[in-house]
């Protein structure tokens, strides 16, 4: 089986995840998408509490999600990938291979060689897990084949109470004025 994993903070969502999303569901047969509940609180930031988006994950985007995918929250997103591929090293009766899907800057900052050569073998070795950002670069470089969207200026427009820009970086499907109501009134 070919499984797909998105590892994603998503303080807050916004159409570049949707992106990975979408991008991982087309080419697997399986796609888990880990997903943090913990705060993100930042001096000069506008603060996005875990409890609020795991409302919004429940009432507004898991309605979003290709029927392959399955969401899991809590924990560290990226631990949650090493974990997964680990524990199929450990079980090598499965054929399954795995594909991380994140762009091209956090594969590189998250997924170093040193890493995957101890935390994912022999399913590294064998080819059995690949990176879609290594694979094909220019579809997740944000602004190239990726939108051009960073959760900080998602967090800026929530801050400045820009709804137009904010709304601007929803995926399409999105009620962005949920998620928008939803995320002010947390900050209160």
């Amino acid at each position: 089986m070919k499984i797909g994993l998105v590892p994603i903070s998503a303080k807050p969502y916004h159409a570049g995840h949707h992106y990975l999303i979408e991008a991982a569901s087309a080419k697997n047969d399986k796609v888990i998408v880990y997903a943090s509940t913990s705060d993100r609180k930042r001096k000069g930031e506008f603060p996005i509490c875990g409890d609020t988006m795991r409302v919004i994950w429940q009432d507004e985007i898991l309605k979003l999600m290709p029927e392959n995918v399955e969401v899991v929250f809590g924990g560290s997103p990226v631990r949650k990938v090493y974990e997964t591929i680990g524990d199929a090293c450990d079980d090598l009766s499965t054929l399954d291979s795995f594909t991380v899907y994140s762009d091209v800057v956090d594969t590189k900052m998250n997924y170093s060689i040193q890493n995957r050569k101890k935390y994912m073998e022999p399913l590294w070795s064998d080819n059995r897990v690949s990176f879609a950002a290594e694979i094909m670069p220019e579809s997740f470089i944000r602004g190239s084949g990726a939108p051009d969207i960073r959760a900080e200026d998602v967090r800026r427009h929530l801050k400045n109470k820009d709804f137009l820009s904010f709304s601007s970086c929803m995926p399409t499907k999105l009620n962005s004025y949920a998620c928008w109501s939803r995320l002010l009134k947390s900050s209160n």
